[in-house]
């Protein structure tokens, strides 16, 4: 029997077939006209997903090392933070900070719900002074997105010069984050979510006045995460150190492929397409969402219908029909199973998931409609009440 695997979680995301094939380049020397002219190309690549004027830093890491850069350029020991912790990694802001001597504040809400603009400001303001405030734009682990421009603004409402930090790891290529406008001091992404490439690489944009931050001393502790160096060397298509050639070159293949689908915005509309008709499949199956008031367009996190079986599902999609979903994590494993939309995906690719999750379910007692999960996600994609990007 032929049977393919499908990888349909929020990270790592399937990888463009125009990276797999540029993973068999020879790796041009990083110190040659060759890779400064791909290295610019990328550079323009990453301009246009972050929404910004500035170079955007390319550090070989993971999306964790994108977050750890941030905080050290931004801020220094002794600082204080305020993060708004909704989940697994928007929390890890503190853990990062904490390891560098910075004086972070968690405020943390319940999983799956939201931030208002009122809240950030009345926390924001209990808090006073602080120097920057940390948010996540898609909480990867409940499936919530959050108000990026308006947690921002209702910061500065309180503390006009305070520095906002975003994770954007799976926000970026799901939702439209826009840097420059927005004033985001620093934005965080990984190559691993919707950029459609193996994970290796972290990126960091940062605003003009997320640079002028950057570029203050201030007693910080950072070499290899210097900023500095990475936006020296950008202009110059060139790296501060030893890049990930091998990476970039299927980076560089992954966002020509992009911007010839029709660039980040058609990625992000695609995404939010795929959102929408799982919201509707949930619905006609009888599931909840975790985050049913703001739901990410990055991933949806759907309950089981019975406390403890959520393991169960996500082990019988894998094993039973090769479609590979994520679980909860911490305290929500027993409860939830995530549905990525970033990336290399399309609504055929959903709508096999949701086929095999109804066969799952009936396999395992659950009283389900054979049909009534695909019909759905079949008429949200057909109509035009799916998420729309701006």
């Amino acid at each position: 029997m032929i049977r393919k695997t499908r990888l349909v979680t929020p990270g790592p995301a399937p990888v463009h077939p125009a990276a797999i094939a540029a993973a068999v380049e020879p790796l041009p020397h990083h110190r040659t006209a060759e890779f400064k002219r791909r290295f610019l190309a990328i550079q323009a690549g990453l301009q246009a997903a972050f929404r910004t004027a500035g170079p955007v830093a390319v550090i070989a890491s993971s999306g964790t090392g994108a977050m750890e850069a941030c905080l050290v350029n931004l801020f220094a020991p002794g600082d204080r933070l305020l993060v708004l912790s909704a989940g697994k990694f928007s929390g890890r802001w503190a853990e990062i900070a904490e390891a560098f001597g910075i004086r972070a504040h968690v405020v943390s809400i319940a999983a799956g719900e939201p931030f208002g603009a009122e809240d950030v400001a009345e926390a924001v303001a209990a808090r006073t002074p602080i120097a920057g405030l940390l948010m996540t734009a898609s909480e990867t682990s409940t499936g919530a997105a959050f108000d990026v421009p308006g947690a921002a603004a209702a910061a500065r409402r309180v503390i006009p010069d305070v520095a906002v930090v975003v994770d954007a790891i799976t926000g970026i290529g799901a939702m439209p984050i826009h840097t420059d406008e927005w004033e985001l001091d620093a934005v965080c992404g990984g190559s691993q979510k919707a950029f459609m490439v193996p994970p290796g690489l972290g990126f960091v944009a940062c605003s003009p006045r997320g640079w002028e931050r950057v570029a203050e001393s201030r007693g910080k502790p950072r070499y290899y995460m210097d900023l500095r160096k990475y936006r020296d060397g950008a202009s110059e298509g060139q790296t501060p150190f030893t890049p990930a050639t091998g990476l970039l070159l299927q980076l560089e293949a992954a966002l020509a492929a992009l911007a010839e689908a029709g660039g980040i915005g058609a990625l992000e509309r695609n995404a939010q397409r795929l959102a929408g008709a799982t919201l509707a499949a949930a619905e006609a199956l009888g599931l909840e969402l975790l985050s049913p008031t703001t739901p990410s367009p990055a991933v949806t996190a759907i309950r089981a219908p019975r406390s403890g079986v959520a393991p169960e599902i996500v082990e019988r999609m894998r094993d039973k029909h090769g479609i590979q979903i994520a679980g909860g994590q911490g305290d929500l494993k027993p409860d939830i199973f995530r549905i990525g939309h970033i990336g290399y995906l399309d609504e055929f690719d959903l709508l096999g998931t949701i086929a095999a999750l109804e066969r799952v379910l009936v396999s395992m007692g659950f009283p389900s409609q054979a049909g009534g999960g695909v019909a759905a996600a079949s008429a949200a994609l057909d109509s035009s009440a799916s998420f729309t990007a701006d």
